[in-house]
């Protein structure tokens, strides 16, 4: 496959998920401010009020926003998707972008769910809400023959094995895996995916262990004395992504880890 480049500033229908993190807030901020008037996006979070305030923030003449919530069980987002297209109307869209920003550990506590119940919501939300989400959006009359970019937000480091990770690795892999499917599937269809690796984020948290000790996730990720991954700000990262789209280029079904350049 070629490698492809992309001039953001087209009238696009965009879906973000993730909204409430601090990734997908910079993510909805620089995505938005970069496409033509016309352009719809649909932002998606569990929280209403943190949807609210992005949506207060995010405010344009040329970007109609459509804030989405989620529900519990995180099953309803092909009818969020579905009423954001019928609310945008007759718009004769350049481009469709969709970045599935989804992610979080098991637990804040470095132990896996203990319960049936608690292992199926977990991949319910990590898993099954994205492609089933993905699949509408790459179905949807609407958007018949429109560019497609699918952007998943992954991790380099979380898919191979880490203690205490059994879930969160699975639900990581899988993912890469669909989308690397996807890209080769759509292919003819004008249909373009990147897995994006944003970087350790100054966000990230430290965990506990069973016996409360306190673990950052370098020391999860076990790396090297001599290889000290520099944390990451979410407006760099983001910066970095939109640069791999706009100049550096990508192939599509590729993974990008924020680390493997430094230039912006």
């Amino acid at each position: 496959m070629a490698a492809k480049r992309m001039d953001l500033s087209v009238r696009t229908f965009l879906v973000l998920s993730g909204c409430s993190n601090p990734l997908g807030q910079t993510l909805a901020q620089e995505l938005c401010g970069r496409l033509a008037a016309g352009s719809v996006a649909l932002i998606l979070d569990e929280s209403r009020e943190q949807l609210q305030h992005l949506k207060q923030q995010l405010t344009s003449d040329a970007v109609r926003i459509i804030p989405g919530v989620w529900n519990e069980q995180h099953n309803n987002g092909v009818q969020l998707l579905e009423q954001s297209l019928l609310l945008a109307g007759c718009v004769p869209f350049q481009r469709t972008i969709i970045v599935h920003n989804e992610g979080e550990t098991a637990t804040h506590m470095l132990l896996e769910p203990q319960t049936a119940q608690s292992w199926l919501d977990y991949v319910q939300h990590q898993l099954y809400a994205p492609v089933a989400l993905n699949q509408r959006w790459l179905n949807a009359i609407q958007l018949k023959g429109v560019e497609k970019l699918a952007i998943n937000v992954t991790s380099s480091l979380q898919v191979r094995p880490l203690v205490y990770s059994t879930l969160l690795c699975s639900c990581k892999r899988a993912r890469d895996m669909y989308f690397r499917a996807m890209a080769s599937e759509e292919a003819r269809a004008n249909v373009h995916v990147l897995s994006y690796a944003p970087g350790l984020l100054e966000t990230h948290r430290t965990h506990c262990d069973e016996n409360g000790n306190i673990l950052t996730p370098e020391e999860l990720i076990e790396l090297p004395p001599e290889l000290k991954l520099p944390r990451v700000e979410p407006l760099h990262s983001t910066l970095k992504l939109i640069n791999i789209l706009e100049k550096t280029a990508f192939v599509s079904g590729h993974d990008v880890d924020y680390y493997d350049t430094f230039f912006l």
